[in-house]
């Protein structure tokens, strides 16, 4: 198992690699791992993305660049990269960003020759990005998405603690009652059922029927409020 592995990170040996970190530990540490690897690879260390130009990416083969920033900042960013990445489309990059990116990097930065790695990512899978090419390693990496899976599930739970009378008003509703009926149904007051069901709506972010009913008959809207074939 070790050998496959140390092949796998020395799949380019020769690797020359931009490093670019605000971090002086993320440059210092990214060198002295590479160099032990592949003592045949290079590093050129930058503290910032403004000081890459066309002639440090001439002599790279992969940029490794962290970011930990504001959506505007990101913004700017790739408006930077863009006649960079173009006048120079032999290098690989490797983007490694904080979970609330992703949806924007996948947008704006991923390509055949793009990574995306987590804040989190350790640092062999950093490596063995750097040192493989980019159809051998995963585009977008397993600690990114798992913390993406680890939000949605949080985000679940956040936006679906209903009150027990919202719950019993939208399980109504997904069985085709009309807000009239469930009041009748409920001896209660329609401007009372129609709030709950407003209320409901707040908690899940939603803003219309449509949205609701999709919620309705989703796996997680049913397990939620317990529809068939979660009841049983």
């Amino acid at each position: 198992m070790t050998e496959n592995k140390e092949k796998t990170f020395l799949h380019n040996p020769f690797c020359r690699a931009v490093v670019i970190s605000k971090r002086p530990l993320m440059r210092e540490g990214f060198q002295i791992v590479m160099k032990e690897k592949a003592a045949e690879s290079s590093q050129v260390l930058l503290a910032d993305y403004l000081e890459l130009n066309s002639e440090i990416l001439e002599q790279g083969d992969v940029v490794v660049l962290e970011l930990d920033s504001s959506q505007q900042e990101f913004i700017e960013l790739c408006d930077f990269l863009k006649h960079l990445k173009n006048k120079s489309q032999h290098v690989r990059w490797i983007f490694i960003l904080p979970l609330h990116l992703l949806n924007l990097a996948v947008e704006r930065l991923l390509t055949t020759k793009t990574s995306l790695l987590s804040l989190h990512e350790p640092m062999n899978s950093i490596i063995e990005h750097v040192f493989n090419n980019a159809s051998d390693v995963e585009r977008i990496s397993d600690c990114l998405l798992q913390e993406k899976a680890a939000q949605t599930s949080v985000n679940d739970m956040v936006k679906t603690s209903l009150t027990f009378s919202e719950c019993r008003v939208l399980r109504l509703i997904s069985k085709g009652w009309k807000l009239v009926q469930i009041a009748t149904l409920l001896e209660k007051n329609y401007k009372t059922v129609s709030a709950q069901k407003k209320s409901a709506m707040r908690r899940l972010e939603i803003k219309t029927d449509a949205e609701m009913y999709a919620w309705l008959f989703s796996e997680h809207g049913k397990r939620e409020l317990n529809i068939p074939p979660y009841n049983q």
